[in-house]
């Protein structure tokens, strides 16, 4: 398995009316947003820091920076569980200049089970595995309970360096809303260490049983193994069509660490 098990950025923007197409938390990905089928090794922890810069074309030129971090554990050689949170969050816009949040977030707990593995690299060969979570809303007074029970990611190895990943989440948002995310991505190590990722998202939301949002985003990026036991993930997203939402760029920053 390779070593490449990375967050999705996106994981902890906003719950509601979301621009992101990744629900689950907490669990480990091989590309920028999308996850795969890969799993954190039996008994070894992933310790992810990240850093999120988030620019909103609406009228006061909102900019939102996001500090945060993700822990994953190997329960089996096929399951991991984790946890996705935010130490501190910044925003900055032409009406309330800075505003300041320390831990006022919404942990998103996360489970991945690989039930089908890969055998060879025939055309028809891949991998499944289930993915779930919730996000809790520990210290927000208006934060609602946000459930992702039912997810599905598949993983193809066309060879060594070849791969593509698809993943498919119901995510329900208490009292508010309930919605489709998938994501699908493709990499190519072009060479031991560098993989270039091109990724697609799309989000469809029933808000309130009265209207319905949907969301495309393109994702461009890369993951450079540093070394056996670090990651560096470089990615930014941009909404090629947004309702219910302002358009924008998403800028990542993330440090895999494997211990």
């Amino acid at each position: 398995m390779k070593n490449i098990l990375v967050i999705c950025m996106l994981t902890v923007l906003p719950v509601y009316y979301s621009t992101n197409a990744f629900a689950v938390g907490g669990i480990s990905n091989s590309k920028v947003i999308v996850p795969s089928t890969d799993t954190v090794p039996k008994k070894r922890v992933e310790i992810e820091p990240f850093a999120n810069f988030l620019f909103a074309d609406d009228e006061n030129n909102t900019k939102t920076y996001e500090l945060g971090a993700r822990i994953t554990y190997g329960l089996l050689s096929n399951i991991e569980f984790g946890v996705t949170f935010l130490f501190v969050t910044f925003e900055d816009d032409d009406l309330i200049n800075t505003n300041t949040n320390f831990g006022n977030f919404e942990p998103g707990i996360g489970i991945k089970w690989r039930f089908l593995e890969q055998q060879g690299n025939d055309l028809f060969s891949f991998s499944l595995a289930y993915e779930g979570g919730v996000s809790i809303p520990i210290r927000s007074n208006e934060g609602n309970w946000t459930f992702e029970p039912l997810g599905l990611i598949l993983t193809k190895n066309f060879n060594e360096k070849f791969s593509m990943d698809i993943d498919v989440v119901l995510r329900i948002v208490e009292d508010e809303l309930w919605g489709i995310n998938s994501n699908y991505g493709l990499g190519y190590y072009f060479t031991d260490w560098l993989q270039p990722v091109a990724e697609m998202g799309y989000v469809y939301e029933n808000i309130d049983n009265q209207r319905n949002a949907h969301d495309l985003s393109v994702t461009g990026g890369f993951t450079a193994n540093l070394t056996d036991y670090a990651t560096l993930i470089i990615g930014v997203t941009k909404n090629l069509v947004s309702e219910e939402t302002e358009d924008t760029l998403v800028i990542t920053s993330a440090l895999t660490l494997i211990f």
